[in-house]
C-alpha cells in the first residue's frame, strides 16, 4: 500500500493543478498545462495526449511533454497499441511492462527512439464519448504505477475533459478558426478597454495594421488553398515574433492587428520591422511551389497622437498602412502629421 503522506499529498498537486487549469481558457496552453501537470503529478518520464480524429479513425499525439517531438508525426489506428485498447473500450490501462502486452506498439518507440517501459492509459471521455486518451510513461526509479495513482488519473481524466470542452468552446467563440488569432470582435472589445485604461492612468499603447501585399494574385495565381496556407503560416510567424502580452487578430480577409500594450513608438517600429522582415525572408512553399510574400504595415502609437476615442485610433494605424500600399509596399509606415494633413486635405 502506497504511503498514505505521499498520496495526499499527490492529492493536493491534483486540486491545484485542476483549479489552475480550469481557469486557462487558451487551448494550446490549456494542453501544455496538463502534459507537465500529469508528468509531475504521476512522478512519470513523460505523458502524452492523444486525440482522436473522428474523420480518419485515428489517435494522433497532439501534446507530449518528455520523450520526443517525433512523435507528433505518427497517427495509429484507433483500435491499435495501449492507446488504441482503451480508446475501444473506454476503460482504463495500466501495463508495467510493455513487452508483455500483447497490444503495445514497438513501430512507436522504433520511430521516435523513446524506450517506453512501463505506461498508464485512461480515457478522455466527454459526453459520453471518448475523445482521446492521456498517457503517463515510465515512473520514476523503475517503480510500478499501482491502483492508487489510476484513481487519481481517472479522476484527473475526467475534469480534463470538461477542461478541454470548455476550452474549444472559448476558441470558437473568440478564436479565427483558419489562423488561430483572434476574431476582430475580441480585438476591438479588448481595445476599447485598454483604450479607456491608457487614457485614464496616462500610459502607452501601440497598434500595428498590417495586411498581405497582391493577396488576391496569390489566390488567382496559386488558388484558395495556397492562400490559406499562407495566412496559416504568416499568422503563426506573426505569433513567434511578437511579446506574449500583444493581441494578434485577423480583422477580415488577408488584414490583421497588433496591439501592443506599453509600448513606445519606437519599440512598436522595431517589433512591426522584426515582423516584416521575417515574412519577406520566409520561404512560403505550397506543394512544392515558392510563393512571394510581403507585408504592408501601418502604426499608431497613442503617445504620438492620443485620440479622444479607440475607434479613431485605429483608424490612423489603418490610413498609415494605406500610406505604406500606395508608395511602393513591403513598407512600414507611422501615423503621422503630414499623413493627417493628407487626410484632411482628402
Amino acid at each position: 500500500m502506497k504511503d498514505s503522506q505521499i498520496l495526499i499529498k499527490k492529492l493536493y498537486q491534483t486540486m491545484d493543478t485542476l483549479a489552475l487549469i480550469n481557469s486557462v481558457q487558451d487551448l494550446d496552453q490549456l494542453l501544455g498545462l496538463i502534459m507537465k501537470s500529469i508528468k509531475e503529478v504521476m512522478d512519470a518520464e513523460a505523458s502524452s495526449l492523444m486525440l482522436l480524429d473522428p474523420t480518419t479513425n485515428e489517435l494522433y499525439f497532439s501534446t507530449i511533454e518528455g520523450g520526443s517531438e517525433k512523435v507528433k508525426e505518427i497517427r495509429i489506428k484507433a483500435d491499435q497499441g495501449i492507446a488504441g485498447q482503451v480508446c475501444q473500450t473506454g476503460k482504463p490501462l495500466i501495463v508495467n511492462d510493455v513487452s508483455q502486452s500483447k497490444f503495445f506498439l514497438k513501430t512507436v518507440d522504433k520511430f521516435s527512439k523513446f524506450k517506453t517501459k512501463s505506461m498508464m492509459c485512461v480515457p478522455l471521455k466527454n459526453r459520453g464519448k471518448t475523445i482521446g486518451v492521456l498517457q503517463a510513461l515510465n515512473k520514476h526509479n523503475d517503480q510500478k504505477f499501482d491502483e492508487d495513482d489510476l484513481n487519481l488519473f481517472v479522476a484527473f481524466s475526467n475534469q480534463v475533459a470538461v477542461a478541454i470542452d470548455n476550452a474549444k468552446l472559448y476558441n470558437m467563440a473568440f478564436y479565427d478558426a483558419l489562423t488561430k488569432a483572434f476574431m476582430r470582435r475580441y480585438a476591438e472589445a479588448w481595445l476599447e478597454t485598454e483604450y479607456a485604461r491608457v487614457q485614464r492612468y496616462h500610459t502607452d499603447l501601440a497598434v500595428v495594421m498590417f495586411d498581405i501585399d497582391h493577396f488576391k494574385k496569390i489566390n488567382d495565381t496559386y488558388g484558395h488553398q495556397a492562400g490559406d496556407y499562407v495566412l496559416r503560416e504568416l499568422s503563426q510567424l506573426v505569433k513567434a515574433n511578437i511579446r506574449g502580452a500583444d493581441v494578434l487578430s485577423r480583422m477580415g480577409g488577408e488584414e490583421f492587428l497588433i496591439c501592443m500594450p506599453e509600448t513606445s513608438l519606437d519599440k512598436a517600429l522595431q517589433s512591426a520591422e522584426r515582423v516584416r522582415q521575417v515574412i519577406a525572408d520566409k520561404a512560403f512553399i505550397y506543394e512544392g511551389t515558392p510563393i512571394p510574400v510581403t507585408i504592408s504595415l501601418g502604426i499608431a502609437s497613442f503617445s504620438q497622437f492620443p485620440e479622444a476615442e479607440w475607434k479613431k485610433f485605429l483608424k490612423d494605424a489603418d490610413l498609415a498602412l494605406y500610406h505604406s500600399k500606395e508608395h511602393g509596399r513591403n513598407q512600414v509606415t507611422i501615423y503621422s502629421r503630414q499623413i493627417k494633413a493628407l487626410q484632411k486635405a482628402a
